[in-house]
């Protein structure tokens, strides 16, 4: 039984990641006597997943220090504690992690939760130097978990030679389910990045605008970089005010939910798409980028897959849905039962204890 185990994780930053983590060691420590977590920062400043790991029991400790100085505090840890294994999270913490392991020989497995450095305007500088020595560190570790085929798909194209076990991400099943009583209500939130896709939305509501449609867009989310205020200017200029109607994030995605009949998601690139199974999970219709991950779990029965640069097509598929309520049911009730079947929460965790296990 492996029934101490270290996971380490750069940042404690609410965002997709971290908030799988958060689901996945709520299921973990139903079985796993021990689990601790090391953060390099606790991002105290903004919002964190810091009160969801001491909910759990989890004990945290944070490192903020350089990268040597990381590592040698991780080595002590590591050593001191004698951990059945250690499962780290993003390159930063698989590469102090990685060089421990070797000089402890312990276990050692990472997940690999996005295709990094490969995300359009995305900075190459920042995984230049780092993600050749990354690419040694996967291939020495014990196992390697991709969240996706996508990921398991460019993992191998980048080299690596070990076995990739794909473990898609998983919510817990809800007992309760989204209501149809919002009419003409449609909505997205995800970070405010230009790649998310919101433009190409705004270009979708001034298309059903120009048609006589009558309905309002929410947006919501976190405006890391002050992206929000272009697109506010966006809508002005698009006359759209009175139409599109921005929140904060919320703190309860599943609140969000409840505002709109239909959930928007024209995003360019995605590690997973994690809002996306959270959506299916409350029975929430969905019309979304057809890009791989996202197909992996989206299916024609289960959601819209669609060509995100296709205004009129998507315009015509919210129409569609919005003047068909049985359709809007069918949908819910079939992403209820794919959640329940394939992508829930206990489902994941156990695929991954199976690993531990076998390491």
């Amino acid at each position: 039984m492996k029934n101490r185990v270290l996971h380490v994780i750069p940042t404690l930053k609410k965002d997709g990641a971290e908030t799988q983590l958060v689901i996945l060691l709520r299921e973990l420590k139903k079985s796993i006597l021990s689990i601790d977590l090391v953060t390099f920062d606790s991002y105290s400043e903004g919002k964190n997943i810091k009160k969801d790991l001491v909910d759990l029991g989890i004990e945290i400790y944070e490192y903020k220090k350089n990268i040597l100085s990381t590592i040698l505090f991780l080595y002590k840890k590591i050593k001191k504690e004698d951990y059945d294994l250690v499962h780290s999270h993003l390159p930063r913490a698989d590469i102090a992690v990685g060089i421990v392991s070797i000089l402890l020989k312990s276990k050692h497995i990472i997940s690999v939760h996005a295709q990094y450095g490969t995300r359009k305007n995305e900075s190459k500088l920042k995984y230049f130097f780092s993600f050749p020595v990354w690419i040694i560190f996967v291939n020495k570790s014990d196992k390697v978990i991709a969240i996706s085929e996508k990921v398991r798909s460019w993992l191998t194209s980048n080299k690596v030679i070990k076995d990739i076990d794909v473990i898609l991400y998983g919510v817990v099943p809800k007992t309760k389910f989204h209501s149809q009583e919002n009419n003409q209500q449609i909505g997205m939130a995800a970070r405010f990045l230009p790649w998310k896709g919101w433009v190409n939305l705004l270009d979708v509501t001034a298309f059903l605008n120009r048609l006589g449609f009558s309905f309002n867009l929410h947006f919501a989310g976190t405006d890391d970089i002050g992206y929000k205020e272009e697109l506010r200017l966006l809508v002005k200029n698009k006359g759209l005010e009175e139409i599109v109607v921005f929140h904060d994030e919320f703190e309860d995605i599943y609140e969000f939910f409840d505002l709109v009949n239909i959930f928007i998601f024209l995003s360019e690139s995605e590690g997973f798409g994690l809002v996306l199974l959270e959506a299916m999970s409350y029975g929430v219709p969905i019309i979304c980028s057809d890009i791989a991950p996202i197909n992996e779990f989206v299916d024609l029965e289960t959601g819209i897959l669609v060509d995100r640069n296709d205004t009129e097509n998507i315009a015509n598929k919210i129409i569609q849905l919005l003047s068909n309520p049985e359709e809007l049911f069918s949908m819910q009730e079939k992403q209820k039962i794919k959640v329940a079947v394939e992508l829930n929460a206990h489902i994941m965790a156990t695929k991954v204890k199976e690993l531990y296990y076998l390491h």
